[in-house]
C-alpha cells in the first residue's frame, strides 16, 4: 500500500479548507442530490462529496456509505487531489498502491475508484467527488467528461457557500462597526475600550491595542485582553522591538497568520513576545502615522484572517483616528475658551416659543450664575436674571434678529453675583435650521466698567458741547462780521486772519453739533418720528440742501429717479441729515467736476438709497473702523479733508433707531457706493418671550 502524498502547497490548501466552512457540518440535500444522481447515471453504489482534512477524509455527502470519514493515509481521495485531473482506479486488486489498502480488502471492499478533484475559487484543490464500485469495471473519456461536469456542480455549490459565508461575513462586520460608531455614550477612552472588547471577540483573538508611535518609542494608549496579563496603559517599548514596526514600515493593513512560518519569524518582536497571529491597521491623523489599532494571539490563525476582517480592522483604525482626532480640537477649542473673556454660545429658538442653549462656555457661570447643563434644555433660568426694564428690549430684539436673520446686539443688565445691576453685551449672528428654528452662535462678556466709562465720557461731552455753544456762537457771529466788513474795511493780512478764525470756528461749531447729536442717538433722546412717506422728496431736498457746498466742488449730482413713487417707514429729518452725511462725503473725496449718482433700489421688505461716487474709494485697512465714531483714514489722499469723523457713526445710529441700515462697498482708487437700508412698512414689535 503506498500512503499519498502531500501537496506542496498543504498548509495553504487545509487553510482554503477551513475558510470554506464545510467540514463538519451536517448533510445538506444540494450535496446529497449530487451524489445520488451520479450514483445512478454512473450505475455505482457509493458515491462520496469528499473532503481532505489534515489527517482525515470526511465526506460532506455519503451515498451508499455507512461512515462519515476514514483515515487519510489510506484514502484514494488523498491521492487523487494530487493532480488536477479525474483519478481512475479500473481494478483495485491489481494496482500495487492499493491492493492491500484496508479499504480494499475489507469494507466497503472498493475495486473500481473514480475521484474529480474539487477545487475552490483559489484553485485549492479541497477533496473529490468520487464512485466506488465493489466490482471492477472501465472508465471511459466520455465517463470521466461526465464525472467532471458533476463535480462542476459540486464546486458551484462550494463558490455559493463561499459567497454566502463572505456577504455574512461583511454584514457581521458593517453591523458590528455600525454598533460602535452610534455608540456615544462616556468618554473617549471608554468608548474604544469598548469597541477593543467587540472587536477582539468578533475576531476571535486575545488582545487589542491602539498605540501611539513618537519618534522611535511605543506607547499603549487603550487595550483590551480576553485574559488580563500584566499590559498596562502608557507601557512603553523601543519600537523596533514590537510588531508594529512592521506595519510602521508597510504603512498599510499587516495581516500575519503564522509568524513562526513567516518571513518575519526572525524579527526581535516574535522572539521576545511569541505572538503566533496579528493583525494590525494604522491609525493616520492630519495625513501623519499616529499610531497602530492591532489585534494579536499565541496561537496561529487558522484559517487566515480574511479580506472582511483586514476590511474591518482599517474601518475600525480609521473611526479610532476619527475620535482621536475630534478630542485634540475638543481640547484645544476648550483652552481657547476657557481664556476666552465672558461666555461663548449657541442659542436656540424654537418654532413653539422654547429656547436651550445647546453650547454654553463655564463663562456662562461668572454671567448668569447658571451652569451649561441647567439651561441646554430651558434658557428660562437665564431670562430671570435679566434686569425688568430690560427684558421686553431684549426679547424683541431677538425675534428681530430671528425675523430678519440679522446679527444681533444688545445692552442690558442682568443681577449680578453681589444682587447688583451689571451691564454685559451680547453679539452674535443667526442661522435658520431645517426645522424653522433660529440658532445664534455669539459671545456674552461684562461690560460694566466700560458702560461707566462711557456715560461719563457722553456727560462729559454733553457738558462741555453745552458750555462751548454760547460762547462760540457768539464768537462765530463777532468774526462774521468784521469779516463782511461790516465794521470796516480790514487790512489784507488781517482779513485772511479773521476768514481763517472764522472757518475754524463754523468747523468747531459742526463738531459740537455732532457730538451733541450722537450723545442723543446713543442715549436714546434724539426725537424721532417715522411714519410711511414717500421716498423721493426727501432725496430731492437733501441733494438741494447741500446745492451751495456741491457748487462750491463743482460736484454734479445725478439722481436715477427709478421708484418715484415707493415709500418706506422713516423719520424725513433724520433720513435727510443720514443722506446728507453720505452726499457730503461723496462730494468731499471725489475730484472737482466729478459727478456723483443717487439710485434707489426695491426689495421685498425695504428700499435701499445708493451714493456712488469715484472718488478714492475707501482703504482695506480702515474698512473695519469706518462705522466708529471720531474714525478717519490715515493716508496721504485723505489728510486735510475736513470732518469731525462723526458723520457715518450718526448715519448708523439713525439708521438702526428707524429700523433700517447703512452699508458700502468700494474698490480703493475707484470709488465707493454707501447706501441706506429703510423697511417698506413699519417694524412688527414681537411679544417678549424667553
Amino acid at each position: 500500500m503506498r500512503t499519498p502524498d502531500h501537496p506542496k502547497n498543504e498548509t495553504l490548501r487545509l487553510s482554503a479548507l477551513e475558510a470554506a466552512q464545510l467540514l463538519d457540518t451536517p448533510p445538506e440535500e444540494r450535496f446529497d442530490r449530487i451524489t445520488r444522481l451520479a450514483a445512478r447515471t454512473f450505475d455505482v453504489p457509493i458515491c462520496l462529496v469528499s473532503l481532505i482534512d489534515k489527517d482525515r477524509q470526511w465526506f460532506k455527502s455519503c451515498y451508499g456509505l455507512g461512515v462519515r470519514e476514514t483515515a487519510r493515509d489510506i484514502s484514494f481521495c488523498g491521492h487523487a487531489i494530487l493532480g488536477a485531473d479525474t483519478f481512475v482506479v479500473e481494478n483495485a486488486l491489481q494496482d500495487e498502491r492499493f491492493a492491500d489498502n484496508p479499504l480494499v480488502t475489507g469494507e466497503p471492499d472498493i475495486r473500481f475508484y473514480a475521484g474529480a478533484p474539487l477545487e475552490d475559487r483559489n484553485g485549492f484543490r479541497l477533496g473529490t467527488l468520487c464512485l466506488i464500485d465493489k466490482k471492477p469495471r472501465t472508465f471511459s473519456s466520455d465517463d470521466q467528461k461526465t464525472l467532471r461536469d458533476f463535480a462542476d456542480l459540486v464546486e458551484r455549490e462550494f463558490q455559493y457557500q463561499e459567497l454566502g459565508t463572505y456577504y455574512s461575513g461583511r454584514t457581521q462586520a458593517l453591523n458590528i462597526l455600525n454598533d460602535i460608531s452610534l455608540d456615544s455614550s462616556g468618554s473617549v477612552s471608554e468608548r474604544i475600550e469598548r469597541a477593543l472588547a467587540i472587536a477582539t471577540q468578533y475576531l476571535k483573538l486575545e488582545t487589542a491595542i491602539v498605540s501611539n508611535i513618537t519618534g522611535g518609542v511605543y506607547t499603549i494608549l487603550w487595550h483590551h485582553e480576553r485574559h488580563p496579563t500584566s499590559l498596562e496603559n502608557g507601557t512603553t517599548f523601543p519600537l523596533e522591538q514590537t510588531y508594529c514596526s512592521l506595519l510602521a514600515a508597510q504603512g498599510s493593513v499587516l495581516a500575519i497568520n503564522h509568524m513562526a512560518r513567516s518571513r518575519f519569524s526572525e524579527h526581535p518582536c516574535y522572539r521576545q513576545f511569541r505572538l503566533e497571529s496579528y493583525l494590525a491597521a494604522p491609525v493616520w491623523i492630519d495625513d501623519e502615522l499616529f499610531g497602530t489599532l492591532n489585534f494579536s494571539s499565541p496561537i496561529p490563525r487558522r484559517p487566515g484572517f480574511t479580506e472582511t476582517e483586514k476590511t474591518f480592522v482599517n474601518l475600525l483604525g480609521r473611526w479610532i483616528a476619527d475620535i482621536i482626532q475630534q478630542q485634540k480640537h475638543t481640547e484645544v477649542l476648550d483652552k481657547l475658551v476657557a481664556n476666552a473673556p465672558g461666555m461663548l454660545y449657541q442659542y436656540r429658538l424654537w418654532p413653539d416659543g422654547h429656547s436651550t442653549f445647546p453650547y454654553a462656555s463655564g463663562g456662562i457661570q461668572a454671567i448668569y450664575q447658571v451652569t451649561a447643563e441647567q439651561v441646554a434644555k430651558d434658557a428660562s433660568p437665564v431670562f430671570e436674571r435679566i434686569h425688568p426694564d430690560d427684558l421686553a428690549v431684549v426679547a424683541d430684539s431677538i425675534q428681530a434678529s430671528a425675523d430678519r436673520l440679522a446679527p444681533w446686539t444688545q445692552r442690558y443688565r442682568i443681577r449680578w453675583q453681589d444682587g447688583s445691576w451689571h451691564w454685559v453685551e451680547g453679539k452674535a449672528r443667526p442661522e435658520r435650521l431645517p426645522d424653522g428654528s433660529v440658532l445664534w452662535h455669539g459671545y456674552i462678556v461684562d461690560i460694566d466698567e466700560r458702560h461707566k466709562i462711557e456715560e461719563m465720557k457722553s456727560q462729559f461731552i454733553s457738558t462741555v458741547s453745552h458750555e462751548l455753544r454760547t460762547p462760540l456762537t457768539s464768537i462765530a457771529g463777532s468774526l462774521g462780521l468784521i469779516s463782511s466788513s461790516s465794521l470796516g474795511h480790514l487790512p489784507e493780512k488781517s482779513q485772511q486772519m479773521v476768514s481763517i478764525a472764522l472757518r475754524n470756528t463754523e468747523q468747531l461749531k459742526h463738531l459740537i453739533n455732532d457730538l451733541l447729536d450722537i450723545e442723543k442717538l446713543v442715549s436714546g433722546r434724539m426725537p424721532m418720528h417715522p411714519t410711511n412717506q414717500p421716498v423721493a422728496p426727501v432725496i430731492e431736498e437733501s441733494i438741494e440742501r447741500l446745492a451751495p457746498y456741491l457748487e462750491h466742488r463743482r460736484i454734479q449730482v445725478v439722481h436715477q429717479q427709478d421708484h418715484p413713487g415707493v415709500t418706506a417707514w422713516f423719520d424725513p429729518q433724520r433720513l435727510s441729515q443720514a443722506l446728507s452725511n453720505l452726499l457730503s462725503n461723496a462730494a468731499k473725496f471725489s475730484e472737482q467736476g466729478a459727478s456723483v449718482r443717487v439710485s434707489t433700489k426695491l426689495f421685498p421688505d425695504h428700499v435701499r438709497i445708493s451714493v456712488t461716487d469715484h472718488g478714492i474709494g475707501i482703504p482695506d485697512s480702515f474698512r473695519a473702523r469706518i462705522f466708529q465714531k471720531f474714525a478717519q483714514a490715515d493716508s496721504s489722499s485723505t489728510r486735510g479733508k475736513q470732518g469731525t469723523g462723526l458723520g457715518l457713526a450718526i448715519t448708523r445710529e439713525i439708521m438702526a433707531q428707524m429700523g433700517g441700515s447703512v452699508d458700502f462697498e468700494s474698490t480703493e482708487g475707484k470709488g465707493a457706493t454707501f447706501w441706506l437700508e429703510l423697511p417698506l412698512a413699519q417694524p412688527s414689535k414681537p411679544e417678549a418671550s424667553e
